[in-house]
């Protein structure tokens, strides 16, 4: 019993070391990105913010086709004459997707016209990727805003479930991303402190991350890196971590906003 104790003590470090240059070697020389050109594309929420800017970066990397899901059809519609004008097949649909009974009616469509969709069919052809777009609030929350972080939080650890989960299942992978605060419609009026330091990420760039993330099979993306720092904080000096969260969140002058929004 000693012994394995000891051999624990040895070996994880050495572990240690091997994942941190394994990931430093990764920055240096980044994997080849994954060919999207046989790819069918589906984007709920794809008729506006980052949704829309996610369409026209798989568009531009040559994604075979894209489906969009949302509740207002001039928004998809725009998007898909858009997207289509680019050279790339798209097709729209109007879907609530907090509606279970209009999802599976969607997916059914959806199968009909680009043959793919959805988990289990991913899985029968070994070939699929997942992505949510989370908010780094699921990893370190804010006050003011207990349902907002509370469903993020609940969300990630879906994912983060479903991703070991798939390691054991070939050609199917998932990537959850984590943005920082983000200069769409559903933040407006949020202040933080240090705003020159820490400015609202564009959706654009949110987009283009989250689609490199995909080609490159990340299961993980922190925007802006600098998450990446709190995080760590949160892990050495949690009591430390909290106060610092708590004056540099800042406040909301429309908590309305949040209300009511998963």
């Amino acid at each position: 019993m000693v012994w394995k104790w000891l051999g624990a003590l040895v070996v994880l470090p050495l572990q240690m070391i091997y994942l941190v240059t394994k990931a430093a070697v990764g920055l240096v020389l980044p994997p080849k990105l994954r060919d999207l050109s046989r790819e069918s594309v589906l984007i709920t929420g794809g008729g506006r913010g980052i949704g829309r800017h996610l369409a026209r970066e798989f568009a531009e990397r040559g994604a075979r086709k894209i489906v969009l899901w949302g509740r207002t059809e001039k928004c998809l519609k725009e998007t898909t004459e858009e997207i289509r004008q680019m050279g790339t097949e798209c097709h729209y649909f109007i879907c609530d997707v907090g509606n279970r009974e209009e999802v599976y009616q969607m997916a059914k469509a959806v199968r009909e016209k680009t043959t793919k969709a959805f988990l289990p069919r991913m899985l029968e052809l070994q070939n699929g990727h997942i992505v949510c777009l989370n908010s780094v609030l699921a990893l370190s929350a804010i006050p003011g805003a207990i349902d907002y972080c509370t469903s993020k939080a609940s969300a990630f650890a879906f994912m983060e479930s479903l991703t070991l989960g798939l390691l054991d299942c070939p050609g199917v992978s998932a990537t959850t991303v984590l943005p920082f605060h983000t200069s769409t419609e559903m933040f407006q009026g949020m202040r933080v402190r240090f705003p020159n330091l820490f400015p609202p990420l564009k959706p654009e760039t949110v987009a283009r991350r989250t689609v490199e993330a995909v080609q490159q099979n990340q299961a993980l993306l922190l925007l802006p890196w600098t998450m990446n720092i709190l995080i760590i904080l949160k892990s050495i000096l949690p009591q430390a971590a909290l106060e610092e969260i708590h004056r540099f969140s800042g406040t909301y002058t429309c908590m309305n906003t949040f209300k009511g929004r998963t």
